[in-house]
């Protein structure tokens, strides 16, 4: 009996001796790479394959490459599409074989494996110095269940099947869930907003009972990242433009209801003029004006609410800058008295919206 086995265990190293030669003399490309879409265990979805080869021997009479992977993955049959643009930055010069591509997916079964055969590669336009690539779509491979290294193979093929080359390219799957491949990124934005007004003195035309006389008027710039915008306010000190010289004919504001007064020549009246100026180049939403400011001839003006503030313009976006043109309009009675220096005091102000 111990010389039966004494005789087995010599044949069987014998056996092992014979195979190892042939194991490490096997050609291998000159380069092979499969790089996962994900590396987590069990992950499926966005799983693509992209496979990077660099052929040796005989490279013109390769026709295919099979790509096997082990046992702990899951193979979908079928005929996964295959993409040749798209590659990343890195490696460098991965260009796209010749031919017209098509892939095979073969299983072996739940977590046994399978292979992926590409085909159709233009074998006369083979070369061993260019390094070519092909991706695999996602949803053909599902990883392994357990964390560890795996060997897959890229082998090419003659277009009879037989191997030419072949080359043992490790990956790792990672991690206790389906998530260890991948980092989650939160970050957040600063709210933002910005308000200037071109200049702080605006000077209305000279005034007399025969005309209508606009300001020149004041540029207010708001801008802001919220998405709900802004809105914008007025406010006169006085309701009027008083002269200290003759304080009891003040030039006083029309009515506020919601509706712009209309002007005319000899009938006494001061009222706001907003408009809108340059355009944002980057922004949301609409520019809206408050039914009182809504004017849109040089014959009515916004009453002022008294000594409130009032809303006049809003925007329901975000913008970089929004320009408003904020005048002043007057008309005067033959009765309104003398005076150079009648003035009032606008407060404007902008809040944003969040």
């Amino acid at each position: 009996m111990f010389k039966a086995k004494r005789y087995l265990l010599v044949a069987t190293m014998l056996v092992v001796a014979l195979l190892m030669p042939a194991f490490a003399d096997a050609t291998q490309l000159n380069q092979a790479g499969v790089r996962l879409g994900r590396l987590g265990i069990s992950a499926s979805a966005n799983n693509d394959l992209l496979v990077t080869f660099k052929l040796k021997t005989a490279p013109n009479s390769v026709a295919k490459i099979a790509v096997t992977l082990p046992t702990g993955f899951s193979v979908t049959a079928g005929s996964p599409a295959v993409a040749t643009t798209g590659f990343p930055s890195t490696p460098a010069g991965i260009t796209a074989p010749p031919g017209v591509l098509s892939a095979t997916a073969v299983s072996g079964g739940a977590g046994l494996g399978g292979t992926i055969t590409v085909s159709g590669l233009t074998s006369a336009s083979l070369n061993a110095t260019t390094l070519y690539g092909f991706d695999i779509a996602g949803g053909t491979v599902t990883n392994p269940a357990s964390a560890g290294q795996y060997n897959l193979t890229v082998v090419s093929e003659n277009g009879s099947n037989a191997a030419i080359d072949t080359t043992l390219t490790p990956v790792y799957i990672y991690g206790a869930s389906t998530n260890q491949d991948q980092i989650s990124v939160n970050a957040s934005v600063a709210p933002t907003f910005i308000f200037s007004l071109s200049s702080n003195s605006d000077t209305v035309p000279t005034a007399d009972p025969s005309s209508i006389q606009t300001s020149a008027g004041v540029n207010m710039v708001v801008g802001t990242n919220s998405p709900l915008g802004y809105t914008a306010y007025v406010k006169s000190a006085n309701g009027a433009l008083a002269s200290a010289s003759n304080p009891g004919t003040p030039i006083t504001t029309g009515t506020f209801d919601g509706t712009p007064d209309a002007l005319s020549a000899g009938a006494t009246n001061y009222g706001f003029v907003p408009s809108t100026g340059a355009s944002c180049s980057s922004c949301t939403g609409t520019l809206s004006y408050n039914s009182e400011y809504l004017i849109a001839d040089g014959t009515h003006a916004g009453a002022f609410n008294g000594t409130s503030f009032a809303a006049f313009v809003s925007r329901s976006g975000y913008t970089n800058a929004d320009t408003v043109s904020l005048k002043e309009r007057v008309t005067v009675a033959t009765t309104t008295a003398y005076a150079n220096d009648y003035a009032d005091t606008l407060t404007i102000v902008a809040a944003g919206n969040y």
